[in-house]
């Protein structure tokens, strides 16, 4: 069932509240929690993005709860809660209800903020709009009530019908408080397609500076759900974060790429810049390590160099130059270890696709070994298709033939079996040889034979490799 808008709708009737409900037995189960919250005499709302995705007809995932409830009377009516430590002194409870897990705040007032990141104190009060105020946009400053519904001292509605993200109240005060909803202000308008209001938008390129301030940790989670979309809405929120100057604080190498130009004849989408803006649209993969692997597929070109001679830039080493930076980058943005390698495959290999057919099967084999053969086929396809019209699909399609034509043939297993059969100690074993560049020609000479002549037989393979080593 597709949830119906509530936009625009002044009241919502009981049956068609419960029949919403029945859809999602994680918003059933919330409601029912705002149920037995009220009977005590209390006030208890949905709250934040749940509600905002209910308003745009999406199924919510995450419910929040908010409440003007005692801690204390929360634990009398919900036995089953979680000891979550301090976080009770912020007005945070975490019960688990009809085989689900909310999360429940008090109204809360917020103290001073002075790191940019959270208040010093919060004091806990009775009414839910001033609690609503220190939020961060007016799409997710909403709540729903258990009869469904909507609380909006903000006019989230009428932002969410015009697609605009707005602040709640002050934007220059709401960005010193948290320098990261800078941030969450792209991140929603490239997710949802809607335009940064223009009060938003200056203040955010006033107050951009205080990204700085920000942990590593917390911009990556940031940009690893923009680049959670198709490649078109994570180009948007890069365009954005370029437009307000936050990009050049956070990724100056993808800035400084605008600098350099490529020839029209091979490019006709454009330079560095804009070819890896193409290549991101040209990625319908909702994969975040595919998106951030397009974007720096080509980032060692801004160490590219004018060659006189043949007067334009020269930008030959460039997946070699981009190992430095990708690394620079991971250590700024804290990236796990598994999505720097991820990259760092691709920045390496994705140049080895134009001359895939003609490459040796044993190299071809090696690539598809590799965890992130797939994250480096999307990522190439992106490259070559971003060239428009000079893209040869009949090339491509080659390509997938011949990558295929070797997955089925040397499989992994197979491909495990032919690594352990031609191996530096079996080589040793066989010829007597010493550790040395003899042994590993001979590991790359026979790996090439008996893939290009599908040879399995062990016997067979020790020949070859003693017929190597005379």
């Amino acid at each position: 069932m597709n949830f119906k808008r509530f936009l625009n709708e002044e009241e919502i009737s009981k049956k068609r509240w419960q029949e919403y409900l029945t859809t999602n037995s994680m918003l059933e189960g919330g409601v029912d929690v705002l149920r037995l919250i009220t009977k005590h005499g209390y006030k208890a709302y949905l709250v934040g993005g749940a509600v905002r995705d209910i308003v745009l007809g999406k199924n919510p995932h995450d419910i929040d709860i908010a409440t003007n409830m005692p801690i204390s009377e929360l634990q009398k009516t919900f036995p089953k809660n979680y000891d979550i430590g301090k976080s009770k002194d912020f007005g945070i409870f975490v019960v688990k209800h009809k085989g689900h897990t909310y999360e429940i705040a008090q109204f809360r007032q917020d103290g001073t903020y002075l790191d940019g990141r959270r208040p010093e104190e919060v004091t806990i009060i009775q009414d839910f709009k001033t609690d609503a105020g220190r939020r961060d946009f007016t799409m997710n400053a909403m709540a729903v009530d258990k009869d469904g519904n909507i609380i909006d001292y903000f006019d989230g509605q009428k932002d969410i019908k015009d697609k605009v993200i707005r602040t709640v109240g002050n934007p220059h005060d709401r960005f010193k408080e948290d320098n990261l909803r800078m941030l969450r202000a792209v991140r929603f308008s490239s997710k949802l397609g809607y335009d940064i209001h223009h009060e938003t938008k200056e203040a955010i390129k006033s107050n951009k500076e205080g990204i700085k301030k920000v942990s590593g940790e917390r911009i990556r989670e940031e940009l690893m759900k923009m680049a959670a979309q198709t490649g078109s809405k994570f180009a948007d929120a890069i365009k954005t974060l370029d437009e307000v100057g936050i990009l050049k604080i956070i990724l100056p190498e993808i800035v400084k790429m605008k600098e350099y130009e490529h020839s029209a004849k091979n490019h006709p989408e454009g330079g560095v810049w804009e070819h890896t803006m193409e290549a991101l649209r040209q990625n319908k993969i909702t994969n975040p390590i595919v998106n951030l692997s397009i974007l720096l597929h080509d980032v060692g070109k801004i160490k590219g160099t004018w060659d006189k001679e043949k007067g334009k830039m020269n930008y030959k080493e460039h997946p070699q130059e981009g190992v430095e930076l990708v690394n620079k980058i991971a250590e700024r943005l804290k990236l796990s270890n598994d999505e720097k390698d991820a990259i760092l495959f691709v920045v390496l290999n994705h140049m080895k696709f134009h001359g895939l057919v003609d490459m040796k099967n044993s190299k071809i084999l090696e690539m598809i070994k590799n965890k992130n053969f797939e994250i480096l086929k999307a990522a190439s396809y992106a490259d070559v298709a971003a060239r428009k019209e000079l893209f040869d699909e009949e090339n491509w399609k080659k390509i997938l033939n011949k990558i295929e034509e070797i997955e089925k043939k040397w499989g992994n297993i197979s491909a495990d079996k032919v690594d352990k059969l031609i191996s530096g100690e079996r080589v040793m074993k066989l010829t007597g040889l010493k550790p040395s560049k003899k042994v590993g020609d001979i590991i790359s000479k026979v790996t090439e034979y008996i893939l290009q002549h599908d040879i399995k037989d062990e016997k067979e393979i020790d020949e070859l490799i003693k017929k190597e080593a005379k």
